[in-house]
């Protein structure tokens, strides 16, 4: 792994936190960031990028909800008044999820084919069309929702008895495991990640782009 440098592991940890912190809006608001959220699903059918940078559509600007989440969640003492609980939950439960998922083989191998399906209809309906979602919803549903710890979305109910809603956290979530899965791909572990915090919130900050028009983007439901 020494050819991947700490922002090839920021970035995948970004990727993580951004999934997160999307999770946690569409069920607690029912929206979330527009550019977050196409960013999250297109990373699902990139297969070959040239860098880390490439899964997240090869702009910063693109994963500016990440890099906000992880400064907040991973900032000192200071700001922990800004930290999110849930958010936190879910990306830990990610990450462990992700390691059994490689130790077991067969459900991600399930994965990659339905996503193979979902890639194909985009050529037909549109790439965030809710049939797409729905595949990829689909594919977390029989493949990660069996596997322990099941992560528990906490939220209104009204957003979370929605069937278009629930598909698209269902959607994020899976694509939490694919940036989780690039994580480990490069690098990251759990115990490095206790012990890189710094290197990590350095790396994220260099990333930060405060007057990004992320900023004021326009919510989708």
């Amino acid at each position: 792994m020494s050819e991947y440098t700490q922002q090839d592991k920021t970035l995948a940890l970004i990727g993580i936190y951004q999934a997160s912190q999307l999770v946690y809006d569409l069920a607690t608001t029912g929206k979330a960031d527009e550019l977050a959220y196409q960013t999250c699903i297109n990373s699902l059918f990139i297969e070959n990028p040239k860098d880390t940078l490439g899964v997240y559509g090869d702009d910063v600007n693109n994963i500016q909800v990440g890099v906000n989440t992880l400064l907040a969640q991973m900032s000192s003492s200071e700001a922990i008044q800004s930290r999110n609980i849930e958010i936190t939950r879910y990306v830990l439960n990610l990450m462990i999820l992700t390691k059994k998922l490689k130790e077991l083989g067969t459900p991600l191998n399930n994965i990659f084919n339905i996503l193979d399906t979902a890639k194909a209809q985009t050529e037909q309906f549109g790439e965030f069309h809710e049939n797409v979602i729905a595949s990829i919803a689909r594919a977390y549903s029989e493949n990660v929702s069996t596997i322990s710890p099941r992560i528990m979305v906490n939220g209104q109910d009204g957003h979370l008895k929605n069937p278009r809603i629930a598909n698209k956290i269902r959607s994020l979530l899976l694509a939490g495991i694919r940036s989780a899965l690039l994580w480990y791909q490069v690098g990251g572990s759990r115990w490095g990640l206790i012990w890189s915090r710094k290197k990590y919130l350095q790396t994220a900050q260099a990333l930060h782009r405060p007057n990004n028009s992320n900023s004021e983007s326009v919510f989708k439901k």
